[in-house]
């Protein structure tokens, strides 16, 4: 069963230990782990009277932590001397890299006592019938009517009178026959998750940064409250001391454990939702940093039957997620069924997220990114310019109203182009489409390769110019053909993420006769 929320998720579980300490008292081994979520989504905004594309940016971390000293049942003649090392507090802090913050949607758990507790239901029903219903038969029907009537009279002294009579017959036959048949079938399957929160003797404090960073401070409230009470010199107060340990008997005193959360091990959930809005060519990539610190507590009795009670030193932990993160790719939503199977993009400006611009004779080339209206299809530049000397003036694409054309030069002899969409089946055959031609008398070299598989790339010859409507000017490849009968079966494309490397280059090394247009570029199924 494929979860639709991984279609736009990046998922990293990393463990608590020596690799990832940072701090002056770095663990020799792993204390716990956590992982963490995120999940990208795209959405216009159109607050303010304005049509604006902005995308909300989910992070879910669960930090896992248990208490390295196994919980072990006791007699009730033996007391434990010492309850050492027990989680007490652990204090995260959540800021973005690279692309800035814009709000902050929600948060949990906001300032609350409570712990994570997470359900997840599913049903699933199918259910068919058929009918069928077969009725034939005949009917035949006679009839016979006759009557007659007479009547007689006087007229004065002569006599009158009338006869009448009729008959009637009818006689008819029918017949019918019908035939019915019927069939259905239906299925249904439902899946859900929901978050809930409830902790017993913790609590949980929120705190937000003016960079709209977030953290989350737990700590045990009974019968320490570390957070309150944190000192480490031992010193606590009275009604404190009397919560760890029962002095009724001064000879043999009672030291009583800490709350069950720190005796068993913690698992907390936080979650959070930013918007992020990106202005510029280059603001397209989040990351995040996940800054941890892990300090444990310990109560004991001391030679003398008295209470030590203290906070060890710290560990501190940073959890890096790389600012690399395309929240463009991630929010891309998934190829679907019925009139949505078709993800298309036309080369017209105003659907461009950055506008492609040529090369000029103090500026490289400005690569293109656009994106289909249905947000199901990607395209990028992605040619390499880093190193294209001056003096190659107009190379690369260059946008009109209804067109991409690209403009080879002397040392930029191809041009990349990367189609990027996501698909939910393994049993739909899908195709590329392409609506091009040459500009100019020399042929482009087209160089197709699906997934980075170049075991399987094609190789295609573009020698047509431009014909308004003509078929020539269509491109199709099949990217996935399972007709298993058929010489051509094959399945270039993954479940969820695909991409379509297109690379353009002159088929002669005459570049200075030889151009190329593209007008729209579109996966489709079937």
């Amino acid at each position: 069963m494929l979860n639709a929320k991984d279609l736009y998720s990046y998922y990293q579980v990393a463990s608590l230990g020596p690799k990832t300490a940072t701090g002056a008292n770095p663990p020799t081994s792993n204390l716990g782990f956590t992982v963490i979520t995120y999940q990208v989504q795209r959405y216009r905004d159109v607050r303010n009277l304005s049509d604006t594309f902005s995308y909300i940016v989910t992070c879910t971390q669960r930090i896992v932590i248990p208490n390295t000293n196994t919980y072990t049942p006791q007699a009730s003649n033996t007391h434990p001397p010492a309850f050492l090392g027990y989680p007490a507090v652990v204090v995260n802090n959540v800021a973005a890299t690279g692309l800035q913050l814009q709000e902050l949607v929600a948060y949990a758990p906001r300032t609350l006592n409570t712990s994570i507790a997470t359900s997840v239901s599913g049903s699933a029903g199918q259910s068919t019938s058929a009918t069928m219903q077969h009725t034939s038969g005949s009917t035949t029907s006679q009839s016979n009517s006759f009557s007659a009537s007479a009547a007689l009279g006087f007229f004065g002294d002569s006599p009158s009178g009338d006869l009448s009579g009729s008959y009637g017959r009818t006689w008819g036959t029918e017949r019918s026959r019908s035939v019915a048949k019927g069939s259905d079938t239906a299925s249904d399957q439902q899946t859900g998750t929901s978050d809930s929160m409830s902790v017993k003797d913790w609590a949980c404090n929120t705190t937000l940064g003016s960079d709209l960073s977030l953290t989350w401070v737990w700590g045990q409230e009974y019968p320490w409250d570390v957070v309150r009470y944190n000192s480490l010199s031992g010193a606590l107060p009275d009604f404190i001391a009397q919560l760890l340990c029962d002095t009724t008997d001064s000879k043999t005193p009672l030291l009583l454990p800490p709350s069950q959360l720190s005796q068993f091990g913690i698992d907390f959930t936080m979650k959070a939702s930013w918007s992020v809005q990106p202005t510029s060519s280059t603001s397209w990539f989040i990351g995040f940093d996940h800054s941890i610190t892990y300090c444990t507590a310990t109560h004991q009795l001391t030679a003398a039957n008295s209470l030590d009670a203290f906070l060890n030193a710290a560990s501190d932990f940073l959890i890096s997620v790389p600012a690399t993160l395309d929240i463009c790719l991630y929010g891309l939503d998934p190829i679907t069924e019925g009139a949505a199977g078709v993800a298309i993009i036309g080369f017209v400006p105003r659907q461009f997220l950055v506008l492609p611009a040529p090369a000029t004779s103090s500026a490289s080339p400005t690569p293109f990114r656009i994106i289909s209206t249905s947000n199901t299809l990607l395209i990028d530049d992605t040619t390499d310019y880093t190193n294209l000397p001056a003096g190659n003036t107009g190379a690369g694409f260059t946008p009109s109203l209804t067109s991409l054309s690209a403009t080879f030069t002397q040392n930029c002899t191809a041009l990349t182009l990367r189609l990027s969409f996501k698909v939910t089946d393994t049993t739909n055959a899908y195709r590329l489409l392409l609506k091009h031609w040459i500009n100019g008398s020399v042929p482009v070299l087209m160089t197709i390769t699906v997934n980075e598989d170049t075991s399987t790339s094609m190789v295609k010859l573009i020698t047509t110019p431009e014909g308004e409507g003509g078929e020539d000017n269509l491109l199709s490849i099949s990217l996935r053909d399972l007709s298993y009968g058929s010489v051509n079966y094959h399945d270039y494309l993954n479940l969820g993420f695909n991409v379509i490397d297109i690379t353009l280059a002159p088929a002669t090394s005459d570049y200075s006769n030889c151009g190329y247009q593209i007008r729209a570029a579109s996966v489709e199924k079937g």
